[in-house]
């Protein structure tokens, strides 16, 4: 069966589908798996239209800001340098990905429709790994999207003489593809930021404050900047993007790996937090 409630005002909410509802047992009367959470999961996001707006938000500025950039790119620039300039707008892109996690949480708790989700999933465990694991799976592939696109629209933007980076150099490459898996975790990160606050409002200005303010601030910070810029999970995350690793930051493949494991301690914490508490 599946129907369609709305709020007070007006506005529709998640249909309901009860061959994936968690609650239903079906006609074998089988247990609820973890299976039925994440296909409860995936209905609720993919039927919310701010959702697909904000993945085309972080699409279009990003492919935009680097087509625009890589028509600017010097003659002679290195691989590294021109692989730069190319994703320079990920970090004005991702914010719509922060957008996009921190609403797959707060947008619940807005409408209400959280007691409803608990009820459907009274294990919150299972419940937060299928709705990290969605946010997880639709970020990564968007990401993924976004980054090769971004790498096309730049290099096809490139001036006569500069010579584009090529996908056969593995390190441009693991640039290409660990952009996409950075936006991946973001995606979650922002989910964890969104259950923690519950607000909509808060939890955008806390992913703006946590992913764009507070490292732009560490800059003026000298040597303790630097080693705040190091260690800060998204920075360290970034780090993937670079062709020539930096001396100052961590490797690429360590940063994102440091940026995985902050967001999987984050996940038990939040899991912890939000299984204590009420809706």
């Amino acid at each position: 069966m599946r129907a369609t409630t709305t709020t007070d005002n007006g506005a529709a909410e998640t249909p309901y589908n009860g061959a994936a509802d968690p609650r239903s047992n079906g006609a074998a009367g089988r247990k609820a798996r973890f299976i039925d959470a994440v296909a409860f999961e995936w209905i609720k996001i993919s039927t919310v239209r701010s959702t697909w707006w904000t993945l085309f938000a972080a699409a279009f500025i990003t492919i935009s800001i680097g087509a625009f950039a890589g028509s600017g790119a010097d003659a002679g620039s290195e691989a590294d340098s021109v692989l730069r300039e190319i994703f320079v707008g990920l970090p004005i892109g991702q914010l719509a990905i922060c957008l996009f996690g921190a609403l797959a949480a707060t947008s619940e708790y807005g409408t209400g429709s959280i007691r409803s989700t608990f009820t459907a999933v009274p294990k919150r465990p299972r419940l937060l790994a299928a709705k990290a694991l969605v946010v997880f799976a639709v970020s990564l592939v968007t990401g993924l999207l976004i980054s090769f696109a971004t790498y096309t629209a730049g290099t096809l933007s490139l001036g006569a003489a500069v010579a584009p980076p090529e996908l056969s150099d593995g390190a441009v490459l693991r640039a290409v593809v660990g952009g996409g898996c950075y936006l991946g975790v973001l995606g979650v990160f922002a989910l964890l930021v969104g259950l923690v606050l519950r607000a909509s409002a808060g939890a955008i200005t806390a992913c703006v404050g946590l992913t764009f303010i507070l490292p732009l601030m560490f800059h003026a910070l000298s040597s303790l900047g630097d080693l705040l810029l190091k260690w800060w999970p998204t920075e360290a995350g970034q780090q993937v993007l670079h062709v020539v690793p930096t001396d100052t930051r961590l490797a690429p493949l360590a940063g994102l790996g440091w940026f995985v494991v902050c967001t999987l301690l984050a996940l038990a914490l939040v899991t912890s937090r939000v299984t204590r508490r009420d809706a």
